[in-house]
């Protein structure tokens, strides 16, 4: 999406020839519709402009845009080589509170540009102006600093804004990223804020209930569930149960969070006294163990709410998930169950791949996977050979904690296999008595940017996969 001239936008003109005059001017995917107020909104600005500056059509702004996966949208942005200008437009009264609030957001997501940032609200009902000052306070704006700034002879940023923004740069994970976490070094998406209203608003009107909300890795599950455990640890003490192995890095949390108590799955027993807690929540739930689902349960109720965070499984076959902790937590009484689409952190291209590998389609695809690699291995020896030159290039092949992995390098061997119906299946259980399957797509789920599978002694899975990495091909 490219910058456009406001002033040709605002010239007098119907409607339908005006989402085409911008979609023309920005290279906007799809037709905008402009509101009326933002139209008339906008036209008064351009009228205010005026009055303070020559050559208000020079002016380029990035209009209506919303940085990707992340529904943050701005009003107007002036990019240049060496600063940035926001400017929101309102129709009617709001409250400096508001706009403050507004602007501040605005001022962090902008701020992973390394630019200056200047911060404004215009009222056109009031013809008021306002600023967010350094010390972040609303103050009235003066027009002539404004135009000034406007008319800054530096470049302005004539690229695709989607290039500029990451959305990846604003979800983190408190488990890996706990500093950034604690320093409150993010916001919520639009999808995980309301996710969050309405499972607040529940609580302030019962003091009981059962939550669960799932996604694929790379959503932000956990780092919803735990402003969550923030908001809700301000005056009560909350209970987070970490299942599976988060590693060393959630530990630091527990010294900063006094409100919280932390515990494993494996200290969930029918001795643990959860009934003093106003709350309990737990991360990645899908491995937590029937057993110690019940434990849980027969404590929870009628007396506190548990809200649950879990990856979705849609993808594995139903014999390999065997009993599904996810589906008896689906199943609770009165549950209220969201799900979370929009995959901020990991690779869309990867994610599609293994879906697709997990549970074969047989839609065809026009998209290539050039961040996917498969390879043959006939023997022992050449599987280690290959891992090896793997390593060396910097891909990683073991996994100790639930986390991203750049770069990940997998072995599948003999033991899988498609059945009828085109799920990939395991012959054989893991060690804890787990499906091989079902651990494979949690792994797999780990990889960032690059993914490369060996293929030991399996020719039918070999090329089966191959023809997956070809598009245009009917499954």
């Amino acid at each position: 999406m490219r910058s456009i001239s406001i002033y040709a936008l605002t010239r007098n003109q119907n409607k339908d020839s005006l989402s085409k005059l911008e979609r023309q001017l920005s290279g906007r995917e799809y037709f905008l519709k402009i509101r009326e107020w933002e139209l008339q909104s906008m036209k008064a600005l351009v009228h205010q402009l005026e009055t303070h500056m020559t050559k208000v059509c020079s002016l380029r702004f990035f209009y209506s845009y919303q940085i990707p996966k992340l529904g943050k949208e701005f009003d107007l942005l002036q990019i240049k080589d060496d600063q940035i200008i926001n400017i929101e437009l309102k129709s009617g009264a709001v409250s400096d509170e508001a706009i403050r609030k507004q602007l501040m957001q605005n001022r962090y997501y902008l701020s992973v540009l390394g630019r200056s940032i200047q911060s404004y609200t215009y009222i056109s009902s009031q013809n008021r102006l306002v600023r967010l000052t350094n010390h972040d306070h609303i103050a009235e704006a003066d027009w002539t600093e404004l135009c000034r700034s406007l008319q800054k002879e530096s470049s302005d940023y004539q690229g695709n804004i989607d290039d500029l923004f990451q959305a990846e740069l604003y979800l983190i994970s408190p488990i890996t990223e706990p500093a950034r976490f604690l320093k409150k070094e993010y916001f919520l998406t639009s999808q995980q804020r309301d996710i969050q209203r309405q499972i607040l608003k529940k609580l302030r009107i019962s003091r009981f209930g059962y939550f669960c909300f799932t996604g694929l890795p790379g959503t932000g599950k956990t780092l919803l569930l735990y402003d969550i455990a923030m908001k809700l640890s301000r005056r009560q003490q909350i209970c987070m149960i970490h299942c599976g192995n988060a590693g060393k890095e959630w530990k630091i949390l527990h010294k900063r969070l006094q409100r919280i108590a932390f515990l494993s799955d494996n200290q969930l027993t029918k001795n643990t006294e959860l009934k003093h807690y106003s709350a309990v929540l737990v991360d990645e739930a899908h491995l937590l163990s029937s057993e110690k689902l019940q434990v849980l349960l027969t404590q929870s109720e009628g007396k506190f709410p548990v809200i649950f965070s879990s990856d979705s499984e849609d993808a594995i076959c139903p014999e390999e998930l065997g009993v599904n902790t996810l589906k008896l937590i689906e199943n609770l009484p009165e549950i209220q169950m969201f799900h979370l689409t929009n995959r901020i952190r990991t690779n869309a291209e990867l994610s599609s791949f293994i879906q697709n590998m997990i549970h074969l389609t047989d839609r065809k695809t026009s998209k290539p996977y050039p961040h996917v690699s498969v390879v043959y291995a006939n023997n022992e020896a050449e599987t280690a050979a290959l891992l090896e030159d793997y390593v060396h290039q910097g891909y990683e092949c073991e996994i100790t904690a639930m986390r991203d992995i750049k770069r990940l390098v997998i072995i599948l061997d003999e033991r899988y296999y498609y059945d009828q119906n085109r799920y990939l299946r395991s012959k054989y259980l893991n060690k804890e008595g787990r499906s091989d399957v079902r651990n494979l797509f949690h792994r797999l789920n780990q990889a960032k940017e690059e993914l490369s599978i060996i293929v030991r002694e399996n020719t039918y899975v070999y090329e089966t996969l191959l023809t997956l990495l070809q598009p245009d091909t009917a499954r």
